[in-house]
């Protein structure tokens, strides 16, 4: 399990982090729906993927 999360870090936190954030900019500029909320949540989660792609970290 902790190999897991080791290779699934940062796809964890662009879904988690990245994704809120971006859920409550689109929330602010189109309004409250579900499918607005998914589409955050799969923008966050295609930023982390990008992110363990590049191998990019905390800092770089």
């Amino acid at each position: 399990m902790e190999k897991f999360f080791e290779d699934w870090y940062l796809v964890i936190f662009g879904l988690l982090f990245w994704g809120s954030i971006f859920g409550a900019c689109l929330f602010y500029a189109l309004g409250a729906s579900l499918l607005v909320s998914s589409i955050g949540y799969l923008l966050g989660f295609l930023f982390g993927l990008q992110a363990k792609r590049k191998g990019w970290g905390w800092i770089t």
